[in-house]
């Protein structure tokens, strides 16, 4: 009886599942190789930095694949976020967020252009290891990169 949400549908294949986790061992290796902290998605830890590495086991044509992106560091979210330092409770995560920076703002401006930044390094440095990595321009998330199985 086939699954009534069609999920299992959507999922790669075994054989391509496993093809798409050996070259996320060789990105996390060359990302390593260059000197960038990088990690699996979902991360084990809270406020991760680096590269995030996720494999969505969805088909491609679905819109899985290997995609990456930068994450700043802690200090920096929480300035983007308005976030003072130090533990909160949901209370004042809600006050803070009430009056976070606004799109203009130097803090959100400068976190924008350090995403775009490694997004541009990150491509460079997997490109010039043999690996296609690029940016895929999907709207909903512009700093992301996408490294094809070869």
């Amino acid at each position: 009886m086939p699954e009534p949400t069609g999920y299992h549908d959507r999922r790669a294949s075994d054989e391509v599942l496993a093809r798409r986790e050996l070259l996320v061992e060789r990105i996390l290796a060359e990302l390593a190789r260059a000197g960038l902290p990088a990690y699996r998605y979902p991360a084990d830890m809270a406020w991760p930095a680096g590269v995030e590495v996720c494999n969505d086991p969805m088909r491609e044509d679905m819109g899985g694949g290997i995609f990456l992106r930068w994450t700043a560091s802690p200090e920096l979210k929480r300035a983007v976020l308005g976030l003072p330092d130090g533990d909160l409770d949901d209370d004042a995560v809600y006050e803070a967020l009430k009056s976070r920076p606004s799109a203009d703002h130097p803090v959100v401006r400068h976190h924008a252009a350090v995403v775009k930044i490694m997004q541009t390094a990150i491509i460079g440095i997997l490109c010039s290891a043999g690996l296609r990595a690029y940016d895929p321009e999907d709207e909903d998330a512009p700093t992301l990169v996408r490294v094809d199985v070869p």
